[in-house]
């Protein structure tokens, strides 16, 4: 197990130089690329291995989607992965992890974090959209190979947060946004496509209070996949369990609140992987970022005894 640390461009370097990471995520916007320049110049030079987590607005203004029919939504977010396919085969990352995201439409606006449904009321044809992802999943699948790039589709929450930066207005106003069932990554790990496991959102996908039943979901949803895992985002959710991810981390203080999974639970799940390559990500609030990175070593290095 490969532990790393998630950064931006305003303070990467600085997070790793404090946190000495050796494998890393960056998260990425598209439309900044150039932003980002230093961090990668610095990724490279001091020979971090790294992968980019894709962010974009569609047509400046609507939430990437492989999976909506509407608006010609995933072909031209098809476009923008493949161009951060470009990039990360430029600067050498390892992979490019993207959400196929929702059945709903979504407003999106990166600069004041913000996220709204658009069609609630419009009828959904779960198969159709199905084969939709699968098609484009297809074709980034064997884009990214011939460039060297591994292409992981991330579990996402089946509810959206109105305001991301500001969660706890966010979760009080979850919208139903449909993200993809998790049930449906097992269909895609049978087909080959490499996945990450957020451990939140996919515990986001069962609405339920109890913690026994939300736990018994997520660790066999991990079995499942578990062939085709390759990358987990470790982070823990605080109740109520309504379907919207919180981005608690993993710190005694995190599992003293009372967050999901639990620090036994959270053991058991990371059990499954002690003997793979499979790398972890922690995502707690950023000013946290460094602690949840030793705190998530340290429970990795229990298990590996």
């Amino acid at each position: 197990m490969k532990v790393g640390i998630k950064v931006g461009f305003q303070d990467g370097i600085h997070i790793l130089k404090q946190s000495q990471a050796e494998y890393c995520e960056v998260w990425f916007r598209l439309d900044w690329e150039e932003k980002y320049y230093p961090l990668f110049e610095y990724l490279n030079k001091n020979k971090i291995a790294f992968g980019l987590h894709f962010w974009a607005m569609v047509n400046g203004k609507y939430f990437p989607s492989l999976l909506n029919r509407n608006k010609n939504i995933a072909q031209e977010t098809f476009v923008l992965i493949k161009q951060t396919i470009d990039i990360a085969y430029k600067w050498q990352a390892k992979y490019v992890n993207f959400h196929p995201e929702s059945y709903r439409l979504m407003l999106l606006n990166l600069d004041k974090s913000t996220m709204k449904v658009v069609d609630e009321n419009e009828p959904i044809d779960r198969d159709k959209s199905f084969q939709q992802l699968t098609y484009f999943l297809g074709k980034i699948k064997n884009y990214s190979e011939k460039k060297g790039i591994v292409s992981f589709i991330e579990t996402v929450p089946k509810y959206s947060p109105s305001d991301y930066k500001d969660l706890e207005l966010g979760r009080g106003k979850p919208q139903l946004s449909e993200g993809l069932e998790t049930e449906k990554y097992y269909q895609l790990a049978k087909l080959g496509h490499p996945i990450c496991l957020d451990i939140a959102h996919t515990a986001d996908q069962l609405i339920i209070q109890d913690r026994e039943k939300l736990f018994n979901y997520l660790y066999k949803s991990a079995e499942k996949m578990i062939a085709a895992i390759g990358l987990l985002h470790i982070n823990t959710i605080m109740p109520p369990f309504n379907g919207v991810d919180s981005h608690d981390g993993v710190l005694e203080e995190d599992f003293k609140k009372g967050v999901f999974p639990n620090k036994i639970q959270l053991i058991k799940l990371m059990s499954l992987f002690k003997n793979t390559n499979v790398w972890l990500i922690p995502e707690p609030p950023l000013g946290k970022m460094v602690a949840n990175y030793y705190a998530l070593k340290e429970i990795i290095m229990s298990i590996s005894k």
